[in-house]
């Protein structure tokens, strides 16, 4: 039988009151044209600079609140996101009422008011893309499940030793990075506002702003060593399963409604069905967005792997020793991207698994309690050491065979530092990604925005002086 909790939230998003009105015009209307031109461009972007999917909306927006704000300083730039949003696919056209952009530019005001006061250019603007994209995209549903895990968890978790950071906190922010896989500025955001919550206000006055800026000063740094905290880490890995089982539930919502939800909930055998293909149907597309990330993170090594043969181990070997070993050139060109392509290639099907999550999710519905979660505290300096030995131990050995399989094939001492250094390839990739990316943000982005923006009243402008002939 379903809980009192989740039928409480089913009553809680169920419409009142027959069909909700459609918002009123005025609406932001974009050129098709010009909307096909921005998507495009957005769809590039977001193959350079790859980010998981659920943050590339967040990380769109911030990008262009960062070159209107800061590059173009445009005066009334709630108006110009909103605008631009629309042209670059991510808002429907000719569906978002313009009034939408005086929200938009008092949220702008007010993280650039706290700015003003102390708070740093990067966590402004992230805290501001953040709300911007919780009140355009809103998902209250989310937001309610979450905080029924939350109180799930916080009954469950038990912290065995002492610490100075608030576990109730520690708890929280483990179940947001457990739930929705959070990075850094949407948890210190969550955790500023769970203690602050006078900041989701959207029109804060200056003096408001004066006002409530040292308590959310002081918070960032709380907010911060909760962030970082080894125990956050250490639970959320620990509440994990009971994340999926309401990701479970989640999906159900989204898919059937709050009203059709309750009724697939509460049929024990139809829940079971829905819950196995939910799952399924997941674990297909997580296999299948890991083979594109993949294949895409083999390519990007190859070629890191071939620049750098080309700029360090070719040379050395021509210049220095003479001599070309083609067998170190091919191996350290290929092995590393041929075996994470084999990685990625023959993912297998988790069918073990999906019994236990069903058996969660019905847990969850039913309203059972979570089973107690015991913490303990950190380990002993004697405990550590040993375990430090014992690691240290398994890395020299690991290395001294790898070192002597290499020497064997007659790597030479730049062959070897290039085979082993792989965190080399990886930052040398990351520069060269994040040199891609200024390009386009500064050189490319800037002025092509401006001439699609151009263009887009050009073509307005046509339209409407047009003569109709007959």
């Amino acid at each position: 039988m379903i809980s009192e909790e989740l039928k409480r939230l089913c009553e809680g998003f169920r419409p009142q009151g027959g069909e909700v009105q459609e918002e009123t015009g005025p609406y932001v209307t974009v050129e098709q044209l010009t909307g096909r031109f921005g998507v495009l461009y957005e769809k590039l972007r977001s193959l350079v600079d790859y980010k998981e999917q659920h943050v590339i909306r967040q990380s769109a927006i911030r990008r262009m609140l960062k070159r209107q704000l800061y590059i173009e300083r445009k005066p009334n730039s709630g108006s110009a996101l909103l605008k631009e949003l629309v042209s670059s696919g991510y808002l429907p056209n000719n569906k978002i009422p313009e009034a939408k952009a005086i929200d938009l530019q008092n949220i702008i005001r007010k993280w650039m008011a706290f700015e003003h006061e102390g708070l740093s250019i990067a966590l402004s603007l992230d805290f501001a893309s953040i709300e911007i994209e919780r009140f355009l995209f809103p998902e209250p549903l989310k937001d309610a499940l979450l905080d029924s895990f939350v109180r799930s968890a916080q009954k469950a978790v038990v912290y065995q030793g002492k610490d100075t950071v608030e576990h109730s906190l520690i708890t929280y922010a483990a179940c947001r990075r457990s739930l929705f896989s959070e990075d850094r500025p949407n948890l210190l955001y969550a955790l500023a506002t769970q203690v602050v919550p006078e900041l989701l206000s959207h029109s804060l006055t200056d003096p408001a702003v004066a006002t409530l800026a040292p308590r959310l000063l002081s918070n960032i740094q709380k907010s911060e060593a909760v962030a970082k905290h080894a125990l956050v880490w250490k639970v959320s890995s620990r509440l994990k399963n009971h994340a999926l089982y309401y990701a479970v539930l989640l999906e159900i919502f989204n898919s059937y409604g709050t009203g059709g939800a309750e009724i697939v909930l509460d049929d024990e055998a139809k829940l079971k069905e829905y819950a196995q293909s939910i799952i399924e149907k997941k674990q297909k597309q997580q296999r299948k967005l890991l083979r594109i990330s993949g294949r895409r993170a083999v390519i990007y090594l190859l070629l890191t792997k071939i620049l750098l043969g080309v700029a360090l181990e070719w040379p050395y070997e021509q210049f220095i020793l003479h001599e070309t070993n083609y067998v170190a050139l091919g191996t350290n060109a290929l092995f590393h991207p041929v075996l994470l392509l084999l990685m990625v290639t023959f993912v297998k099907k988790e069918n073990r698994g999906v019994q236990r999550v069903i058996e969660g999710v019905l847990a969850v519905v039913n309203g059972k309690d979570m089973k107690q979660i015991f913490i303990k505290p950190p380990s002993s300096a004697t405990t550590f050491f040993f375990v430090l030995c014992f690691y240290l131990f398994l890395f020299v050995a690991s290395f001294g065979a790898i070192l002597w399989g290499l020497l064997a094939l007659g790597f030479n001492a730049v062959s070897i530092l290039l085979y082993l250094l792989k965190r080399l390839s990886c930052m040398f990739y990351e520069k060269l990604v994040y040199l891609l990316a200024t390009v386009l943000d500064f050189l490319v982005e800037v002025p092509f925005k401006a001439f699609l923006g151009i263009f887009d009243a050009s073509l307005s402008f046509i339209k409407e002086h047009r003569v109709d002939t007959y």
